[in-house]
């Protein structure tokens, strides 16, 4: 671990949400790491949206391309659109 208490900077509820998917993916620097989780562990809010997040990713882990069948016509094409529009925005 390359990050000590004296050289980890707080970061607020906004960051940690920009950070989640980051954190869950392991894709964090361990500075970024400690941060995150003394947030979570500070802030009952943020530790119920990461426990959403890590909802999220289990059951739609164990969706099917079938899965989208009942969605309104056009629909997964917006949000699959949505998604890759924010990807780009990220990087």
């Amino acid at each position: 671990m390359s990050g000590t208490m004296s050289d980890v900077a707080d970061i607020d509820c906004i960051e940690l949400v920009e950070l989640v998917t980051e954190y869950l993916d392991a894709a964090l620097s361990d500075t970024d790491r400690i941060r995150f989780e003394h947030h979570v562990e500070a802030c009952p809010g943020c530790a119920e949206i990461l426990e959403q997040f890590r909802v999220v990713v289990t059951m739609t882990g164990a969706l099917r391309p079938d899965d989208a069948v009942g969605l309104p016509p056009g629909t997964r094409a917006r949000m699959l659109a949505v998604f890759r529009d924010w990807r780009v925005t990220r990087s």
